[in-house]
């Protein structure tokens, strides 16, 4: 007879746009401005417009943090849960490498306290979903934010209204986070638009 394992999954897809194509789909929507994470998936859906690249990152290690409020949460303790309003997406410049591993101890991006080594904020329209053990997140950063190289990722979770920014503990009340993971996602430049697409999976 064997034991029960907890087994936790992670892993980020990063959808590219570049200048010229946020400035094309910019151009087809005519809304004034450039387009949101929820307009631009719809735009993919119908088949107008396809990311200029595609990233996959597999793995991501739970926090301590991240795992003390899953099982608080499962014991009834109380805690703020991950939905749209409290959900937090950061990545991070992690000092330009990608030699150190993520530690479980870890409670903030390496490149935590500067919008030019980090961004931290919410999820899109509609996220996270659920489905069969699988929590799936996206986050879409414009044109403006997070330019820099993208050397790790995490999840995380506040109350309160939520402030993007780079430090994470500013972002809204009593944030922590969930996961990290260091790993080269590429450099993000000034006008292109990445969405990162995070799923976890719990088994």
């Amino acid at each position: 007879m064997s034991d029960d394992v907890f087994a936790w999954h992670a892993s980020a897809t990063i959808f590219k746009y570049f200048e010229d194509k946020v400035a094309a789909m910019t151009a087809h929507l005519d809304l004034g401005r450039e387009p949101l994470g929820h307009e631009i998936e719809d735009l993919v859906r119908r088949g107008l417009f396809a990311p200029d690249e595609v990233h996959v990152e597999d793995g991501n290690l739970l926090t301590t943090a991240g795992l003390g409020r899953i099982t608080s949460l499962l014991e009834g303790n109380g805690g703020a849960v991950f939905n749209n309003a409290q959900a937090i997406i950061g990545v991070g410049y992690h000092g330009g490498t990608t030699t150190n591993d993520a530690a479980v101890t870890d409670t903030a991006l390496a490149g935590n306290g500067s919008t030019s080594t980090a961004y931290y904020q919410g999820a899109d329209a509609s996220y996270p979903t659920q489905s069969g053990g699988t929590i799936t997140v996206n986050s879409t950063f414009g044109g403006s934010n997070a330019n820099f190289a993208w050397n790790e990722w995490c999840l995380g979770i506040a109350t309160g209204t939520l402030t993007p920014g780079g430090t994470l503990a500013s972002v809204g009340t009593s944030p922590i986070m969930l996961n990290h993971k260091i790993a080269g996602l590429g450099t993000k430049s000034p006008g292109a638009i990445w969405t990162l697409s995070a799923t976890c999976t719990i088994s």
